[in-house]
């Protein structure tokens, strides 16, 4: 009897997808939850059942073959094409449970996030939510990586066409400044006062850092933090100022306890949030989640904003 080719399974071809994306073995194991000794066997047994060298493999390289390049974007689709059609039947109530990851930011995390994830476990039982926080650009590496099914953040991040994007929110950019700067500081007045910075890394510490070069205000370097309690915490210590989102001021506790909400002190801007998926890898149910999503943020942040910082004149909207 000769011998058979073992058969193709989507397991090795998931595995594939996820070594590559890794550029690692030992990562790739790490995140499909398996060891690394069970990872090279799954690519052992695709490269048997494809019959073709599919990645290089050494202590110092890993990269594709000819073959390897060719399988990799139908690869994906494959994995794509199957979460959408588990999340269509899992919708309709039509097979056991589904795992669905979430990677959120910290601003919606003490205001949005809970109530909205008690409504999707309500509407959606077979599915088991988990979730996990960071900053945008850590948000979008997770989702590029397949660590995360679903992503809330800035959509400048995730412009790519692999991505579906969900708009939710436009948050205005606001000043944050110590009680002792009083109700309206001037510009004269902030730059003589310590500015609290984002850290670089991040994307509205960028963003921040730019309009202050367009409006010709660049306070000299100080502190840089990479979360929202620290910097309002560090401007009330200092007696300084900072430029902060809407949506950050609101959802992070005790920040009106810190500092002052007032209006910016340069052109107004503002950020985009977005709901991101991998493009028609859950079908209709990131459509589904951002609505919800908007309901909250609407139900739990609007008439605070509009009472406690009516200079927004309308600058905090609900995108669709």
């Amino acid at each position: 009897m000769e011998n058979q080719a073992p058969p193709f399974t989507f397991r090795a071809a998931q595995t594939f997808v996820a070594a590559v994306e890794a550029q690692s073995v030992t990562k790739a194991a790490h995140r499909l939850g398996i060891s690394p000794s069970s990872v090279s066997q799954q690519l052992a047994g695709l490269e048997a059942a494809l019959g073709a060298k599919l990645i290089e493999r050494s202590a110092r390289q890993f990269r594709l073959t000819k073959a390897g390049a060719m399988f990799l974007d139908p690869a994906k689709q494959l994995l794509d094409d199957v979460s959408a059609a588990k999340a269509r039947l899992v919708t309709a109530d039509q097979m056991p449970p589904m795992s669905v990851r979430i990677a959120s930011i910290e601003e919606l995390d003490a205001t949005v996030i809970a109530p909205w994830l008690v409504k999707q476990t309500k509407a959606f039982p077979n599915i088991a939510f988990t979730l996990s926080s960071g900053a945008s650009h850590e948000n979008n590496e997770a989702l590029s990586t397949r660590a995360v099914d679903l992503m809330l953040a800035v959509d400048t991040v995730a412009e790519a066409d692999w991505v579906e994007q969900h708009p939710i929110l436009r948050d205005p950019f606001i000043l944050v400044a110590a009680p002792e700067l009083g109700d309206a500081p001037d510009v004269e007045q902030l730059k003589a006062s310590p500015f609290v910075r984002y850290a670089s890394e991040l994307q509205i510490g960028r963003q921040i850092e730019a309009q202050l070069r367009r409006s010709n205000l660049q306070p000299a370097r100080s502190f840089e933090f990479s979360t929202n309690q620290a910097l309002f915490a560090m401007t009330a210590e200092l007696g300084g100022w900072a430029i902060t989102s809407a949506l950050t001021y609101f959802g992070t506790p005790l920040a009106g306890d810190l500092v002052r909400a007032l209006p910016l002190p340069v052109p107004a801007f503002s950020r985009r949030m977005a709901l991101h998926a991998r493009r028609g890898a859950l079908g209709e149910l990131p459509h589904q989640m951002a609505e919800d999503i908007r309901f909250f943020i609407k139900e739990r942040i609007f008439a605070t904003a509009e009472q406690r910082l009516p200079f927004l004149n309308g600058g905090l909207q609900i995108l669709r």
